[in-house]
């Protein structure tokens, strides 16, 4: 559409361009004797003439910054015809009116979005949202105008790296589906291989529907769901507990969603080995890592939430800090940054008590950081 809207320009330019050539040759044609009327200029047999070149240079220039109006105008129209073009950084998540839900309780929808709106980063993730959203609210339209809306499969595969939001999106999810209509609760059962699978026979059976009933006409949430199918293990029951929810999916399609997250290419593994699996979840999106700019920006903001403030210039030695360690297998993202601030807390508590006067109760400082940063690097050691 872009490269049709260009195009579309650039004729309306050439015709522009083309009637000034017109009017510049016929300018130049009817102007042959201006000269020469200048120098008899209060000779009134030349006058008429020399009005009349007058004219003619006026209306020219008239019908050139008429030509050009309306190139102008046609770009105009296309463009408005198409819809403005949204930067990546300039994305808003669309709004929402609520349906009346079937039970209230916690957030709205739109304060769902709202919440989702402010964290860093995550544009990949907001816009696949937004379309989760603008195709429920059109199939919602299409309902309530008493046309065919076709069932489609709302299970989900959220893929990326641990500590970059998929269950704080997940739990957003669920409350923008209660406030569409979708499900009646939207409340989130946060599960992994643990909470299905038991060590005896049967008892994985039953575990795994205990799970699912509880998420029902909500979400429920499997980190690391790869986990459930052990590869090459012989007497496991991850199997059993896949075979179960495979069939309660199937059974209640309309009253739960099942969003199963974890490391991409693991994730892809998992989906490949059960041709049942992949054929159930219609929706993946991949959260990307957070870049050194992003963790500061949220290291910021926790710091606010908490009623504390950063030391000027706090980027400096946080950003390295993050590049030197976020290639690392067990990198965590925002959970680094969690874990940092508060080292940064027992940093300042112990500064703060050997030196009571040393600053006041709610700054941190650069010593109190690159304490923290120290003690991080003990840990992952």
């Amino acid at each position: 559409m872009k490269a049709f809207l260009e195009r579309n320009q650039m004729v309306s330019m050439i015709v522009a361009m083309a009637v000034a050539s017109l009017v510049s040759a016929w300018l130049l044609a009817a102007s042959s004797g201006i000269g020469a009327s200048f120098s008899h200029l209060f000779n009134l047999e030349n006058l008429p003439r020399l009005l009349g070149a007058i004219i003619v240079i006026v209306a020219g220039a008239l019908l050139t910054y008429a030509a050009f109006r309306l190139a102008s105008a046609t770009a105009n129209v296309m463009q408005t015809a198409a819809g403005p073009a949204i930067a990546p950084e300039q994305l808003r998540l669309l709004r929402i009116v609520d349906a009346p839900p079937a039970v209230q309780q916690g957030r709205t929808a739109q304060q769902a979005l709202d919440d989702l709106d402010a964290m860093v980063g995550l544009m990949p993730v907001k816009s696949e949202v937004n379309t989760l959203i603008a195709r429920l609210q059109l199939e919602r339209r299409r309902k309530a105008e008493g046309m065919r809306v076709t069932s489609v499969s709302q299970h989900m595969v959220f893929t990326g790296p641990p500590g970059v939001g998929k269950t704080v999106v997940a739990r957003a999810i669920g409350d923008i589906y209660r406030g569409l209509g979708v499900l009646k609760r939207g409340h989130l059962v946060e599960t992994d291989r643990g909470d299905f699978v038991a060590g005896y026979i049967g008892q994985t059976a039953k575990k795994t529907l205990d799970l699912c009933n509880s998420a029902l006409d909500g979400v429920l949430f499997i980190d690391e769901a790869y986990s459930l199918m052990q590869e090459g293990s012989t007497g496991d029951f991850g199997q059993e507990a896949i075979d179960t929810l495979l069939k309660f999916m199937e059974d209640h399609r309309d009253r739960i969603i099942v969003i199963v997250a974890g490391y991409p290419d693991r994730m892809r593994r998992f989906l490949a080995s059960n041709p049942g699996l992949a054929s159930r979840f219609s929706k993946t999106i991949d959260f990307p890592s957070y870049s050194a700019a992003d963790l500061s920006q949220i290291l910021d903001g926790m710091a606010r939430s908490q009623g504390f403030s950063l030391p000027t210039g706090f980027e400096a030695r946080l950003e390295p800090w993050v590049e030197g360690n976020k290639s690392s297998l067990n990198w965590g993202n925002a959970r680094e940054i969690r874990n940092l601030i508060e080292k940064m807390r027992e940093a300042q508590a112990v500064r703060l008590a050997r030196s009571p006067d040393s600053g006041p109760l709610d700054a941190l400082t650069m010593p109190d950081l690159d304490g923290a940063l120290k003690a991080m690097d003990i840990m992952r050691q």
